[in-house]
């Protein structure tokens, strides 16, 4: 290696990125410890450990020595603070701001170093026994301050502060033919070979643990970026994917009654298995796409308070059809004053999932049990059951993404490993925990905690107006939509089609247009609108629903997105919303709400 390249590894400005380097690559590399800025807050303590060395050696040596040499330290130290401090010295370029700081560092070395010449005693082996370590002391402050520096730095840095000292114990020593002394020197001179050497160790190890962080952190973000390019894949195709499923249901309410019609035992039985297989692929569709909107935190919290208390009693009441079906008894133990901070609509998925799971593992003849218990400062929501419990070792996993401890054989009637994982994201999304207490055999207790709210005055609980009922039967009577003059808006050829033939069958009439521009000239015709909310053109379906509606039209959108602006639009519109797939009975229910409602 020349001497010019070693001279341009030991001066080459480089400013680190707290510095303002601006780089890329200086972004990625470690910082250059010698060209740390001053720290103002421990430099004091340096400055009175200086004087309390030229204090100890002022009673060896006329009093101006040890003085000049504090001096000279500490005013370096001073320039060298005010200087990084200016606000010109922020203004200066990258390269200016490199040399002089490098020449700032450099010169405080260089006053460190004058105490070979200042705190020299000549014939007292001990003061110089005292300085040599004292220069040795900062000389391995000085390789943890440079740990990351180029090794050829460091040993210059060593020799500037032990080489004079060295050089002038050495020919002390020769001349006054004192073995200490020259002993003394010839260690001094020979320390600053190992300090390197450990500087240099040291300095390996750091990068190696720099670039493993680095390559850590590269690789978390590749699995996020992977994880949410898959989610938000997902949340985007969702529209396309609830499509042929919508349109798949609708068809089927067509089918079910011309195969009654018929009395073809073989063709009930296909239909049948159609249907359950249509209803398993609407809930694998809609869990799928809920648990990949979550992943890609899509879904916000509404915050506000809420009463568990009527909030429970809904949710038993929708489950008390399925509980009877079962043999099971729901029993709900509320107070009328538990309330808690949530949203409704995320607590109610967490409770019917949570009961639907307990009345569908109880046997037949059990209770399952809703109760609501206080603990300290939050309200703890208990659903209970007697079925066939979860194992210890297995509790852990009940919370993962398509986890069934006892459906080895993925029966989709028992469930498809989802609901759990989604009722404890957006549990979490409201602040709250989760957990469960079970024993194989004995049954199992799910615990839902939240925080607890104490109004002032207690509000009255709203029910959202873009939530549509849902029926658990589908009742057979269409008369309410007999003669119902209906326009339909929805682009989709194949959806639209299906909703045209559902509707018709159901004795109403229907006109079917594919724009909003369409739509309008046909506004005044008919009595109630079904928009979908994308639609072609400039006009999207919640626009337009929203001018029918303020027409005096009543109007029901259905939408195949799972964004959350659809749903707030038209719950601050107080228009009702369905989200796509719609089976049949809960368009009739929908319908039939809207027609019985008034204008």
């Amino acid at each position: 290696m020349s001497l010019s390249t070693i001279l341009r590894r030991i001066l080459k400005p480089t400013l680190p990125p707290f510095l303002g380097a601006k780089s890329t690559k200086q972004q990625h590399s470690l910082p250059d410890p010698e060209e740390l800025p001053a720290d103002a807050h421990s430099f004091p303590a340096g400055v009175v450990v200086f004087a309390l060395t030229a204090y100890f050696f002022s009673s060896a040596l006329p009093y101006w020595k040890p003085l000049t040499w504090w001096l000279l330290v500490t005013g370096c130290g001073v320039l060298r603070l005010w200087v990084i401090h200016r606000t010109h010295f922020d203004k200066m370029t990258e390269q200016e701001r490199c040399w002089r700081l490098r020449a700032l560092i450099w010169m405080y070395m260089a006053a460190m170093s004058s105490a070979t010449y200042f705190l020299y005693v000549p014939d007292d082996i001990a003061m110089l026994s005292i300085l040599t370590l004292y220069l040795l002391g900062n000389a391995t402050i000085l390789i943890a301050h440079l740990t990351g520096v180029d090794w050829m730095r460091t040993f210059v840095a060593l020799l500037i502060l032990g080489v004079p000292n060295a050089i002038h114990l050495i020919i002390d020593g020769i001349t006054m033919d004192q073995r200490v002394l020259w002993a003394l020197g010839c260690c001094s001179l020979i320390a600053p070979i190992p300090f390197a050497q450990i500087s240099a160790v040291q300095s390996r190890l750091m990068r190696k643990q720099f670039e493993s962080r680095l390559q850590a952190e590269g690789a978390a973000k590749a699995m996020s970026s992977v994880a949410l390019a898959k989610s938000r894949f997902f949340a985007a195709i969702s529209h396309d994917l609830r499509q042929p499923v919508h349109a798949i249901g609708l068809y089927l309410d067509a089918i079910e009654r011309v195969v009654a019609e018929s009395g073809n035992k073989q063709a009930r039985n296909a239909v049948t298995g159609i249907t359950v297989s249509w209803q398993t692929l609407n809930d694998l569709l809609s869990k799928v796409l809920d648990l990949a909107r979550l992943e890609a935190n899509m879904e916000k919290p509404d915050l506000h308070p809420l009463c568990l208390a009527s909030l429970i009693q809904e949710v038993v009441l929708q489950h008390s059809s399925i509980a009877e079906r079962n043999g099971v008894r729901l029993i709900a133990l509320t107070k009328p004053d538990c309330w808690v901070y949530a949203d409704e609509l995320m607590l109610k998925r967490v409770l019917s999932n949570l009961l639907g799971n307990a009345i569908k593992f109880a046997p037949s003849g059990s209770t399952v049990a809703i109760a609501v218990r206080r603990s300290l400062n939050q309200w703890r929501v208990q659903v209970r059951d007697a079925g066939c419990g979860i194992a210890q070792a297995d509790q852990a996993l009940i919370f993962s993404e398509f986890v069934q401890i006892n459906n080895h054989a993925r029966d989709p009637s028992q469930g498809l490993g989802l609901g759990l994982a989604i009722a404890k994201r957006l549990t979490e999304l409201q602040g709250g925990t989760i957990s469960v207490r079970s024993r194989a055999g004995a049954g199992c207790c799910m615990t839902v905690t939240l925080e607890r709210y104490a109004p002032a005055s207690a509000p009255i609980p709203v029910t959202p107006a873009n939530v549509a009922p849902k029926n658990d039967f589908f009742n057979a009577d269409t008369r309410a939509m007999h003669g119902l003059r209906v326009l339909l808006v929805e682009d989709d050829v194949l959806v639209g089609g299906a909703m045209l033939q559902l509707l018709q069958s159901w004795g109403s009439r229907v006109h079917w247009e594919q724009t909003a521009e369409g739509a309008r000239r046909y506004t005044l015709k008919y009595e109630i609108a079904i928009c979908d909310v994308r639609l072609p053109g400039k006009e999207s379906g919640l626009t337009l629903a929203t001018g029918l509606q303020a027409a005096g039209k009543r109007v029901l959108l259905i939408t195949g997105e799972t964004d959350s602006e659809s749903r707030d639009y038209a719950a601050q519109h107080n228009i009702l919303l369905l989200t796509k797939p719609v089976s049949p009975r809960e368009l009739k229910s929908a319908l039939e709400t809207q027609i019985n409602s008034p204008q």
